[in-house]
This record gives C-alpha cells, structure tokens and sequence, in this order.
C-alpha cells in the first residue's frame, strides 16, 4: 500500500538510484510519487531481458495482419467509425463515417474506452465503460522525431537524462497541468544497437519529455512550448550531448496532437494513471457492460505497452470465444434423446 518513491527509499540511500528504479512508473504513464510500490516489479521483469522486433515495432502489426489474411480475414484501413450499432441490448455492428453499415455478432474495440463513455462512439455505448475523469489521465508527452548527427556523449539505443528535481517534475505535471521546468528526456537512437556508433552522420533519434494530458482543455501556448523544448536541449548539452538540429528533419508532437489522434483522453498515452494501490483493479476488462461489444488495448486490463496491450486483444479474442461457446450451449436441447427400449410391461420410453 506504500508509494513506489517511498518504498524505493527502504532499498538506496544515493537519491540518484531512487529516482532511476522510479522511472518505471512512466512505463504505465504514472508518477513514481503516487503509484503502488508493486510497480517495483517491473524492474524485476526487466532482469530477464528486453526484446526488440527486427525491422521495427511496426512488424508487429504486419505480422498480424499477415496471419489474419491466411485465415480468411477482411482488412479495411482509414475507415473511420462513426458509430457502434445496438439492438435489444446487444451490440450488433458499426456504422462507417462514409454511412456504410457493417453486422457483426461481435465488435472488439481497441481504442481508448475514455472515447466511449465520452459519445465519440454514440450513444448506445454511453454506458459501455466508466468515463474516465480528467484528473485520472496518465502521461502525455512532448516528442521530437529527428534526422540529426549527434556528437558529445556516447548514446546506446536507449538513454535517459534525467531531471535534477524529480519531485518538482511529476508535480508540475499533475497537481499544475504544466509543462516540466525541469524535463527527464528519453533519447532513442533507432539505428544504434548498445554499442555502435553512426560515428557522425545524421541518425533517427525518438526525444520523449513527459507532459500533462491536457490537450482538449488546455492547450499549450507557442512560448510554453519553446520554453519547454530549450531546456530539454539544455539539459542533454550539459550532460555532453550535443544535436545538430535541422528544422526540415524535426518534428515535434504535443499533447494538442495526441488529442487529436486519440479523441476523449487529452492525449494521455497509457489509458489511465496507475495512482493508489487500487488503480489496477478499475481498468476494464475485456467484456464491456453492453453484450457483444469487447475491449482490447493499452486503457484496459493488463495496462499499457505493446506486450500488455497484445495480451489484451489474446484475452478479448478468448473471451469473444468463451461467449460463442456458452451462447451455443444455450440453444442445444438440455437433454439429449435417445433411441426406443423396450422395458418389461410392453412400452417403450424416449
């Protein structure tokens, strides 16, 4: 029942090591100052090893989208959904921002469950998930997605540098709404493995500064921005890093963008904040409170991250199955006939 920061302090004395173990709560897009010390854990799985995908995270997606054509699945990209369909309390299909009608027994939904209880699905979902209030959102983030040559410090494919304040960066986010004044930056050099070197020709680079999920109530400003983006840079040159920034190869995210992208949660990224020891226990799972309409994705039960979030969409699929299997069940006779026999006294029973 303890916090993460407080029962990290039983275990280091050096408040570096503290804060290093406490950002894994980021993992799920909380503050390591209000999520369950059972946290902890993932560091724990972490000592197993950590796998990437060869050719991208994005192989992911094909590979799934491969094996789903050889088993006879339809795919249709950009096909917005205006709304899921209900009749006598069932789900029952999707209707397609161009007006076309789609029937389905079953519908799993792996956008953020915020959106439903919000109308962005209609409103025969309204009540399909609890909406999730403002103050609950997890992390957004200030990204930069960069084409630069890097000099100073000797990036691995992961690197963290992390904030002086650590208690003044998770409070200026939650309990303010504000940008960091002082930002942990995450800096993911693509093309490096742990110990190679572009040796100074421009490489990708991922820059990830965590940030309020604010975008659909308060918008950053351009100063707010500016001023956010300076002393992430300022903090990787003191550390040695130096990035030769050019503006055609730089594209910064927002809050505001992620909004946009993933409508009804002011761009958090991980569902809701895994806050409190029972944080965990209010995500959905994989039935949602209307029949025949199922959850899959980072918002709901196991939690946010590809692996979770796979997990889910394996339990919403055994679940569809289980609800088939028990919906069969129900229409087969309870008792199953069986042939003539003769009996002593002449007559014969079923």
């Amino acid at each position: 029942f303890a916090t993460m920061w407080s029962e990290l302090g039983r275990y280091f004395t050096d408040p570096r090591l503290r804060q290093l173990f406490g950002r894994y709560a980021t993992y799920c897009g909380s503050s390591p100052h209000l999520a369950p010390a059972t946290l902890m854990l993932v560091a724990h799985v972490e000592q197993d090893g950590v796998w990437r995908v060869d050719g991208g995270m994005h192989r992911v997606a094909q590979t799934l989208a491969t094996l789903a054509r050889q088993r006879g699945a339809t795919l249709r990209f950009d096909a917005p959904v205006d709304e899921i369909l209900s009749r006598d309390g069932k789900a029952c299909g999707v209707r397609l921002a161009g007006g076309e009608t789609l029937q389905a027994d079953a519908i799993v939904f792996n956008g953020d469950v915020a959106a439903l209880a919000a109308g962005h699905l209609g409103r025969a979902v309204l009540e399909a998930a609890a909406p999730v209030a403002p103050a609950r959102r997890s992390l957004s983030a200030l990204t930069w997605n960069l084409l630069a040559p890097t000099r100073g410090f000797p990036l691995s494919r992961h690197t963290v540098f992390f904030s002086h304040d650590s208690a003044a960066e998770f409070d200026d986010i939650f309990k303010r709404g504000n940008l960091p004044e002082s930002p942990t930056v995450y800096v993911c050099a693509q093309d490096r493995a742990d110990d190679d070197a572009p040796h100074g020709a421009p490489e990708r680079l991922l820059l990830i500064v965590n940030a309020p999920a604010t975008g659909d109530t308060r918008p950053f400003t351009p100063e707010e921005l500016a001023r956010c983006e300076a002393q992430t840079f300022r903090l990787m040159e003191r550390c040695g890093l130096q990035v030769q920034r050019d503006p055609e190869h730089t594209l910064m995210t927002t809050p505001q963008d992620f909004a946009r992208l993933f409508p009804a949660t002011g761009g958090a990224l991980y569902g809701q904040a895994s806050h409190g020891w029972a944080a965990s226990f209010s995500r959905p799972g994989a039935r949602s409170r209307l029949p025949g309409l199922y959850l899959a994705g980072g918002s709901v039960h196991p939690g946010p991250g590809v692996p979770m979030a796979a997990l889910s969409g394996r339990q919403a699929a055994a679940s569809v199955l289980a609800d088939r299997a028990s919906a069969r069940a129900l229409r087969r006779p309870s008792t199953s006939p069986s042939p003539p026999a003769a009996t002593p006294g002449g007559t014969s029973t079923p």
